[in-house]
């Protein structure tokens, strides 16, 4: 008898591998984004300071916040089962810290 049947050591192997290159290719993504992101808000920032434009805070703030709530769904819905989420959470975090 096997401490580990072979299916399981496959979900395990893969999700490491998958939560390893989605931890890598978003880590990237995401400076990516917030350096557009950042610009952007300097922009307005700069533009509103100098009276060509007006900004409505309180719609970008909800606009925001409603990108990241639908970030939060999409990694409930990656974490299916244990063996595969485990592995993927534990790959994950290595792509993101390289």
């Amino acid at each position: 008898m096997e401490a580990f049947p072979p299916e399981t050591l496959k979900h395990l192997g893969f999700g490491a591998l998958l939560g390893f290159m989605v931890g890598f290719t978003l880590k990237r993504i995401l400076k990516l984004m917030f350096f557009v992101l950042g610009i952007y808000l300097i922009s307005l920032l700069w533009l509103a300071d100098m009276g060509v434009l007006s900004v409505r805070w309180e719609v970008l703030s909800g606009a925001i916040d409603s990108l990241f709530s639908s970030t939060k769904n999409l990694g409930r819905g990656l974490m299916g089962t244990l063996s595969f989420g485990g592995s993927f959470a534990v790959g994950f975090a290595l792509g993101m810290k390289v």
